[in-house]
């Protein structure tokens, strides 16, 4: 995946685009921006800032054993609105743990489904097939993307987190489709099919 311009549910464009070295200082005053709440979220503790190490360590990535996608606001691309990445498991070829995050004022408008679907697609390219996470106990919306990614989905319950697996679709493209149904169909919620015709939840 390069680029890739995806409606919203409102109507209003993202891009969608592999993350680079060069947005250390975009991934800083984003992350900067989020609420406490979102980053216990995405980092299962309290994290009020970035430190260099894990800058570098979230931005220069191979997109191979470590995939991270940033989704930006096409009129002001210095803009960070969402980050996704999944890092291949250790000793394995076939899975790897994902995790999202999204700009609190976006929850809900239909970007974290196409950074998910996003990323099962990127995984699916490079043959991993189960991506994994582990979120905070009551982290619905977490948990909801990875059933937007198409496949089965097993959750276990360990105190006060989660550990969630989803097993992908056999093919990509997802997103692309995603980003069809919802130029047909603006303002609206629109359902994904699985490869095999099946129809998911509203993503």
């Amino acid at each position: 995946m390069e680029r890739m311009f995806v409606p919203l549910h409102d109507g209003s464009r993202v891009l969608v685009r592999p993350i680079a070295v060069e947005d250390a200082p975009l991934l800083r005053r984003f992350h900067g921006s989020l609420s406490p709440q979102s980053v216990r979220d995405r980092f299962l503790s309290a994290k009020p800032r970035l430190s260099t190490n894990d800058v570098r360590y979230l931005t220069d990535v191979d997109q191979r054993t470590h995939v991270a996608l940033v989704a930006v606001d096409p009129a002001r691309p210095e803009r960070l609105l969402g980050v996704a990445r999944w890092v291949r498991t250790q000793g394995s070829g076939t899975t790897a743990e994902a995790a999202f995050v999204v700009a609190d004022h976006l929850h809900g408008a239909g970007l974290g489904s196409a950074l998910a679907i996003a990323l099962a697609d990127r995984a699916v390219e490079e043959g991993v097939t189960s991506l994994n996470g582990s979120m905070l106990a009551g982290n619905e919306a977490s948990e909801g993307l990875f059933r937007r990614m198409g496949g089965e989905v097993e959750v276990s319950r360990d105190g006060i987190t989660n550990e969630v697996v989803t097993t992908l679709p056999p093919r990509s493209g997802r997103l692309a489709l995603l980003a069809h149904n919802r130029r047909m169909r603006p303002g609206r919620r629109t359902p994904v099919r699985s490869p095999g015709g099946r129809r998911r939840a509203a993503a």
